[in-house]
């Protein structure tokens, strides 16, 4: 997605989230096609969040630093434009982030927030580590919420980070975040697929995301339960070819796959828990198509504890 890693020309060129990659991926599993979905566009006023986080102070670099507390409302900070928030868990708990909220007095442009875990990069060089949630809005819209699943929230250990951050094409603006938070009972991590973002330049061809998979690695079974979906089609929030999820054995075979179509559009999906064996793969892969010189991307944040 979008961020201040990214050089002024790429930032330019860009009018959908991406920071690096080769974009055009190559396939993990075979997809079929899925129809088209036509969507309506609604003017909106600005939403307007009031937070409070007396904890907060302003690094010499100018980006906003704030403790991460559990809390009964919700509980943010306003950032300047041109930087961002660090969260930190000072405290010796669990804590899990159940909801982002995210306000900008910008309504005419499109703009994205994301969340990180640990690292402010576009991309997770571990799962779990990095980029971990975002969304978009389109010209005339207020962010939707980004939530890690219904009742479930992002896992947050003691002393580890979280980073708010934005964009706005074609400038950066102050961004108002607020979040909710508690000590965790039913905290889980996010596993970013494809693990690393990419920007696709539209081409008038069927594409894909890259399809590298994850391997569970941590040596006890894994349970996957759903995605927060990022998807900028070039023309919209919606994919117009498929997306699907699949969980595959040590050897490859296809275990477990689901192709909803709610994977291809912006939002949050969930289904019923899946288990990931030890040496079992995760991964997940959307399919597009648009015309040049539009750009688009796509992303899913499996819910995996």
């Amino acid at each position: 997605m979008f961020k201040q890693v990214l050089t002024a020309a790429a930032v330019s060129a860009l009018c959908a989230c991406g920071g690096g990659g080769d974009g055009s991926g190559g396939g993990f599993f075979a997809v079929a096609p899925a129809p088209a979905v036509q969507e309506p566009k609604t003017a909106v006023e600005p939403l307007k969040l009031n937070p409070v986080n007396p904890g907060c102070t302003t690094a010499l670099d100018g980006h906003i630093e704030c403790p991460l507390v559990a809390n009964g409302e919700l509980i943010g900070v306003g950032v300047p434009a041109g930087t961002y928030v660090k969260f930190t868990n000072n405290t010796d708990t669990l804590l899990q982030i159940d909801s982002l909220q995210a306000a900008t007095g910008e309504v005419h442009l499109w703009s994205e927030i994301c969340a990180y875990v640990g690292d402010l990069i576009t991309g997770q060089p571990t799962p779990g580590i990095g980029e971990v949630g975002c969304s978009s809005k389109q010209s005339g819209e207020n962010y939707p919420t980004i939530t890690w699943g219904n009742g479930t929230g992002l896992s947050i250990a003691p002393g580890q980070v979280v980073y708010l951050n934005s964009h706005t094409e074609p400038e950066y603006k102050n961004h108002t975040y607020a979040m909710s938070v508690r000590v965790q009972t039913t905290g889980l991590h996010a596993w970013r697929q494809p693990q690393m973002d990419a920007v696709i330049p539209c081409n008038g061809q069927q594409q894909s995301t890259a399809g590298t998979p994850w391997r569970n690695d941590t040596g006890r079974e894994l349970h996957l339960s759903g995605a927060s979906i990022y998807s900028e089609s070039g023309s919209g929030n919606t994919l117009n070819g498929p997306a699907c999820i699949y969980v595959a054995t040590a050897d490859g075979s296809i275990k477990y796959q689901n192709c909803d179509n709610a994977l291809r559009t912006r939002g949050d999906v969930s289904f019923p828990v899946v288990t990931i064996a030890p040496g079992e793969y995760v991964s997940a892969q959307g399919v597009n198509s648009c015309q040049s010189p539009a750009v688009w991307d796509w992303a899913a944040f499996l819910r995996v504890w």
